[in-house]
């Protein structure tokens, strides 16, 4: 996982609300409260700004954009393709499903800032839901794992 996901999320509490839509179970809840307490005593008042929602099926991450107000706040999508791995969604399901999300993600950059993390390991006849998500974005990070060279995370800004 990205390490300055959790300095990127704690600083966006310190300063207001932020969203977090996690695709893919991630969410470092320890780390970021942790991050906040170094800069300020509020822990409890500032976590509160931080609002996170879960979604475990490509289904519910379309339910979880669709639902998400836009507000003039910034949004994190964490892992957005994960969802995207079961088997048993076939890449034309797949296909439908992400050009519903990534309307829904243009509905809310219309407003705010959206910052989405990519894991680029993905089934192979899936590999062009990657392209299609990067393809949009207005920049595009690859960061290469410290650990493991062949494995890279992307991070997509997106703004209004």
């Amino acid at each position: 996982r990205t390490s300055f996901i959790p300095d990127l999320i704690a600083e966006l509490a310190l300063r207001g609300p932020v969203t977090v839509l996690d695709g893919g179970n991630c969410f470092p809840a320890y780390r970021i409260a942790q991050l906040i307490r170094r800069k300020s005593l509020q822990v409890d008042a500032i976590s509160k700004r931080i609002f996170v929602r879960r979604a475990f099926t490509c289904y519910q991450m379309v339910n979880l954009l669709e639902s998400t107000p836009v507000f003039g706040y910034p949004h994190i999508i964490l892992d957005l393709l994960s969802t995207f791995q079961d088997d048993q969604v076939k890449p034309n399901e797949a296909d439908r499903l992400l050009t519903l999300c990534l309307s829904h993600i243009e509905r809310l950059r219309l407003v705010a800032t959206v910052a989405i993390t990519l894991e680029p390991v993905i089934l192979a006849e899936k590999e062009f839901l990657l392209k299609r998500v990067s393809e949009r974005a207005d920049e595009v990070f690859t960061l290469h794992s410290e650990t493991s060279p062949q494995k890279k995370q992307l991070f997509l800004f997106q703004g209004p």
